[in-house]
């Protein structure tokens, strides 16, 4: 058999034909079907001129309930309530790639070689960049805030062989300290979450595995498994790509490339499917959406709608809790089932606009 032929051959043994995303889709819906998700896609943020962005990057909730969202074009942070009325805009003097909030209303931001703590309006409070020693001079992938650190994952290297770092600072970003190294976190992408007593919970999406930490770095436990067919496993290129904790102490998983949240106790006991936006199948997403890219993920804090970041669309998804009426969000368009919309093109995302890994 010619190099050619035996490729052609490995690559439909998996699953793939050159060319196109296709795969055997009742075996991936067997056991999608036994299970009810308790939201669905019902509104979107970012599709009118007000709230349009540049370009999404990341976002996060306040605590009093407003979306933070990092637009990395336009270096800035749009203030949205929940149903997508933009009530304050933030100007920032570096693009921001990565936010969370911490409980006493301070706000952290990270961008390229930079980190910034903000009061609640927006002012900086204090801003820090890489002199190679306190941290490396890289994109902030992954910022979390506990009651006593504040932690960022920064990233080396590209697609699978990226490796990932985990930089631990006192709140005002004094102190820093490497407390973990090599992780796999794919394409410079990894997501983390602030627990209860400093534990650091840390999506290593390569791995398909979220990892707990205590402050300094020591692994406590891991879950997770790689999963092509099953919902509580972890499917597409990989995944989880990004997590948050919701108001129940439950951590919400975002998976790339199949548009899908879950939920799961902090020791990763599988708690149920929340909802999909659109991109049902990672066989049938656009090469963007297949792709190792951002999905944000945020809750309310009474979990009835659920944020979910759309790379292809340059927009923000919202779950909403079935039974629960739209209350003046732009209403979900009516999209196709690889989640790409009309007009717009496997490979482009949103018209006109070239793919863009987030």
């Amino acid at each position: 058999m010619d190099r050619r032929n035996f490729l052609k051959g490995s690559l439909v043994g998996a699953g793939w034909v050159v060319g196109m995303n296709t795969m055997d889709d009742s075996a991936a819906g067997a056991e999608d079907s036994t299970l009810t998700a308790t939201h669905q896609e019902k509104e979107s943020i970012g599709t009118t001129k007000e709230t349009q962005f540049g370009s999404l990057s990341s976002f996060c909730l306040n605590s009093k309930g407003n979306l933070l969202c990092c637009d990395a074009k336009s270096s800035q942070i749009k203030v949205i309530t929940p149903v997508g009325k933009v009530v304050d805009t933030w100007k920032l003097p570096f693009a921001p790639w990565r936010i969370r909030c911490a409980a006493d209303g301070s706000v952290y931001i990270g961008g390229m070689g930079v980190l910034a703590k903000l009061d609640s309006k927006g002012k900086i409070l204090k801003k820090v960049t890489s002199d190679g020693s306190n941290f490396p001079k890289a994109k902030i992938s992954g910022i979390a805030v506990t009651d006593d650190y504040v932690f960022a994952s920064l990233g080396s290297g590209w697609s699978l062989r990226s490796k990932a770092v985990i930089v631990r600072f006192d709140h005002d970003f004094g102190k820093p300290k490497t407390i973990a190294r090599d992780l796999r976190g794919c394409c410079q992408r990894l997501d983390m979450a602030g627990g209860k007593d400093s534990r650091l919970y840390v999506a290593e999406n390569a791995r398909f595995r979220v990892v707990r930490y205590d402050a300094d770095g020591k692994a406590l436990a891991n879950w997770g498994q790689k999963s092509r067919t099953g919902v509580e496993g972890f499917g597409a290129c990989c995944n989880p790509m990004n997590i948050v904790f919701g108001p129940a102490g439950e951590l919400y998983t975002a998976e790339s490339g199949v548009g899908r949240v879950k939920r799961y106790s902090p020791d990763g006991k599988f708690l149920g499917l929340v909802g999909e936006i659109g991109v049902q199948r990672f066989t049938r997403a656009g090469r963007t959406a297949s792709s190792c890219s951002n999905i944000t993920v945020a809750v309310t804090k009474d979990a009835k709608r659920v944020f979910v970041q759309d790379v292809n669309r340059n927009i923000i998804r919202v779950l909403l809790k079935k039974g629960v009426p739209v209350e003046g969000a732009k209403a979900a368009e009516a999209t196709t089932d690889d989640n790409r919309g009309p007009g717009v093109s496997p490979s482009r995302g949103a018209p006109g606009r070239r793919p863009i890994r987030r």
